[in-house]
């Protein structure tokens, strides 16, 4: 067998995992977003919600929407984009669902890359104490497909995203350039 590539990591779906804020002691869920029509007619709405407060705007969007508001259109391409993302199991994309709020956050693998696949994640800042918990999930499951390593960048100046990624277990191992703009890096090893 030497030589021979692993095939693809897969995670089962759907998932739908039940978790608590770690302040409050609200419910929330991680959920796969394989199949968008799951979350209902106001999905989109609710991710434009979030992408449209000002943090994670200035923060992910602004540029890429050459300052165009972030839209229900937008939100709707967001889950388009997962989903095909699941059916290709090219990358592994998750929302962060509130029983009352709909989706308030996203998070996921960004490649299949086994070895060493980026993540990410947005959450509204209405529902903070939730996504160190949810990161924690989704790592675990990356574990359970058969990843190695997992890593992610963060702006120098996001000491809260920071914070998440320590709480998870990554490990800040400097920084890194991309697109002419300096990250820092975060990285965790598997078990």
């Amino acid at each position: 067998m030497g030589g021979m590539a692993l095939p693809a990591p897969t995670i089962p779906h759907p998932v739908r995992i039940a978790f608590a804020n770690a302040r409050t002691g609200a419910p929330y869920a991680l959920e796969s977003v394989d199949d968008a029509s799951r979350f209902g007619p106001h999905a989109a709405a609710q991710v434009a919600a979030v992408c449209s407060e000002p943090l994670i705007y200035e923060r992910l969007f602004r540029q890429r929407l050459d300052g165009h508001p972030y839209d229900a259109t937008n939100g709707l391409g967001f889950l388009t984009w997962a989903e095909s993302h699941w059916r290709e199991n090219t990358a592994f994309v998750f929302v962060i669902t509130h029983p009352l709020d709909g989706i308030v956050g996203a998070l996921d693998i960004k490649s299949t890359n086994r070895d060493e696949a980026e993540i990410g994640y947005w959450l509204s800042a209405r529902h903070s104490g939730v996504m160190t918990n949810a990161v924690r999930l989704m790592r675990d499951l990356a574990w359970a497909a058969g990843f190695r390593a997992l890593f992610a960048v963060t702006d120098p100046d996001n000491a809260r995203s920071q914070a998440v990624l320590a709480r998870a277990g990554f490990v800040h191992e400097g920084s890194m350039t991309r697109n002419g703009e300096t990250y820092w890096l975060h990285r965790l090893r598997g078990v």
